[in-house]
């Protein structure tokens, strides 16, 4: 029931998060996807720091996991996804859960 896994070398794409209020876009500078894993390395240009998201799925379209910031910020958390296909690529739809704080809403696109 899985998409087709993805080259991992050669996708890229970017994020789509909602924080602070606000929406911010950032570069998918690097992601690895597949039916049972995926890991996303994300650049924040207001932070000037690298989110790296790593989950993992059993049924290759809802994915749980967490996401971390490079450089030891506080605000690592939780996420969930769930994977489509579209015609131009992947579009992961979830949120993201860090500790004290509303979930907010999060998209990534894979191309």
């Amino acid at each position: 029931m899985g998409v087709e896994e993805n080259d991992p070398t050669m996708a890229t794409g970017w994020s789509l998060s909602q924080y602070g209020g606000t929406w911010h876009e950032d570069a998918c500078v690097q992601v690895s996807i597949t039916d049972s894993k995926l890991v996303i390395d994300i650049e924040v240009k207001e932070d000037a720091d690298t989110i790296t998201v790593t989950a993992s799925s059993t049924d290759g379209v809802r994915y749980t996991g967490d996401y971390r910031y490079r450089e030891g910020s506080d605000s690592n958390g939780l996420v969930y996804f769930e994977r489509y296909q579209g015609p131009t690529g992947q579009v992961l739809i979830g949120e993201r859960h860090e500790v004290g704080r509303q979930p907010t809403r999060w998209i990534i696109k894979v191309t």
